[in-house]
């Protein structure tokens, strides 16, 4: 009774998943939509013919549909092996164990996925142009069972570009840039089609335009998960990690701007500044937080007392001619607005904090040379 109730169970969630209505699903098996509906509500059960064609039309095995492996977790001990044979590079015994899983179950999507991940692990091994062709044969059909998948980290993008790269490794450089700009889902392949363009198909605009999307988009998430660590460590009251984090972000950003002039990013390190100075104030090291915290202030009048025309762009995005994204006027319009608010913001959750600001800004004088790469 359990192999009829979960049978019933699939049914309804396979067609959902299909986006199929009960009338759809009726006029595809040729039978009519009370059967269907009979099916779902466990009220009967499909002759084994009718258990095939479903099979075949939900890009599933019989077994996965009947519920089989689910009672058994076959396939599921099946793969276990697989992967470890393969961790192993034990790959003849890697290839029988998982050309057999395969004809047990030809329409499982895990089954048939780390089955490719097995051939692309031989293939880059050996560089065996059979394996490769047998991977990508296999992460098409993962493709057509991608309905069944689980893992949040695997999506038909991911399998796709999985495909352009064994496409490229065998010389089909033209097959790979189509499936990378067919699947190239919010730029998420920019760098590795310029890098083929440029590198393969020597056609230096396209590649410029690509590379130049993914600098840009590197940039922003640079930023973001290294400000994204830095409040991790902060609340796990590691200061000097989220220090570290702040120091490697401004090395970073501080390399692709002209060493001598003013850019946006000057006005962005004010921030970076003040925040550090915030972790040595957590620390009771207010010496040291006076110290960055100074510098913080010093920047910001010195960026603030710029004339028109004296703010340079990032030198890689002037060069590549790229417009900036990045907004740095969520605190204040000026870097001292910035600083602020900013510190407006922390002050209660900051002991001290005030204090140096206070003092800071009452005895800063503004023509001070900045001193902060002495904390660098």
């Amino acid at each position: 009774m359990i192999l009829e109730v979960k049978l019933s169970e699939n049914i309804r969630k396979f067609r959902k998943e299909r986006k199929l209505t009960q009338e759809q699903l009726a006029e595809a098996m040729g039978v009519s939509v009370s059967a269907v509906y009979k099916w779902e509500s466990k009220q009967s059960t499909p002759e084994i013919g009718l258990i095939l064609e479903m099979a075949d039309l939900f890009h599933t095995s019989t077994d996965v549909l009947l519920g089989y492996e689910w009672r058994t977790g076959g396939a599921a001990s099946a793969i276990s092996r697989i992967v470890t044979l393969t961790k192993a590079k034990e790959y003849d015994k890697a290839i029988t164990e998982a050309e057999k899983t395969l004809k047990n179950y030809p329409n499982n999507f895990d089954v048939v996925y780390q089955s490719a991940l097995l051939y692309l692990e031989l293939g880059k091994e050996t560089k065996h142009r059979e394996a490769n062709s047998r991977a990508i044969c296999l992460l098409e059909h993962s493709c057509e069972l991608i309905a069944q998948n689980q893992d949040d980290n695997v999506s038909e993008v991911s399998i796709r570009t999985r495909i352009a790269k064994v496409h490229l490794f065998l010389g089909h450089t033209k097959t790979a840039l189509r499936i990378l700009k067919k699947y190239n889902v919010c730029g998420v392949n920019n760098a590795l089609i310029g890098m083929v363009l440029g590198d393969y198909l020597h056609d230096t605009d396209g590649a410029e335009k690509y590379l130049g999307r993914a600098f840009a988009a590197f940039t922003e998430d640079i930023n973001s998960i290294m400000v994204g660590y830095c409040n991790v460590f902060f609340q796990r009251t590691d200061y000097d990690t989220a220090v570290d984090c702040l120091r490697w972000l401004r090395v970073v950003l501080r390399g692709i701007q002209p060493e001598t002039e003013l850019t946006w990013f000057d006005k962005y390190e004010c921030i970076l500044l003040e925040t550090v100075a915030e972790c040595y104030c957590l620390k009771e090291e207010p010496e040291k937080a006076r110290s960055f915290l100074k510098d913080a202030v010093t920047k910001a009048l010195l960026y603030d007392s710029a004339g028109p025309g004296e703010v340079a762009d990032m030198r890689f995005f002037t060069e590549l001619g790229l417009e900036c994204r990045f907004t740095y006027d969520k605190y204040g319009k000026t870097a001292m607005d910035s600083l602020r608010q900013r510190i407006e913001g922390e002050s209660d959750m900051i002991p001290g904090l005030t204090r140096l600001w206070l003092e800071v800004t009452e005895n800063l004088d503004e023509t001070v040379s900045i001193s902060y790469q002495e904390n660098a």
